[in-house]
């Protein structure tokens, strides 16, 4: 796989924080996260800023009404498609 996306980075980071933070964070928490995103070279700039806290609002939502994990739906398989035998059909008769 490639290079992440900034995007990835950015979602990968908040996520981090809101799991380290347990969902629950001060005001120095919020400057040492976006100290964390500066690190990346991006401009944080006012609009970024406000979407960035919206990122973790919606993080600290989910940290709070989803379980703690999460198990991926088992792939369907394929039934075995063997024939049985005419004595196997007699015997389970």
């Amino acid at each position: 796989m490639g290079a992440k996306y900034s995007v990835e980075h950015i979602f990968e980071q908040a996520a981090k924080f809101v799991v380290k933070q347990k969902g629950e964070w001060e005001h120095n928490d919020w400057e040492d996260f976006l100290g964390k995103i500066s690190e990346y070279q991006i401009e944080l700039h006012d609009e970024l800023i406000v979407k960035l806290g919206a990122l973790l609002e919606l993080g600290k939502y989910f940290y709070s009404n989803l379980p703690e994990t999460l198990d991926k739906k088992q792939k369907k398989t394929k039934k075995s498609t063997t024939k049985k035998t005419k004595e196997e059909t007699v015997i389970e008769e």
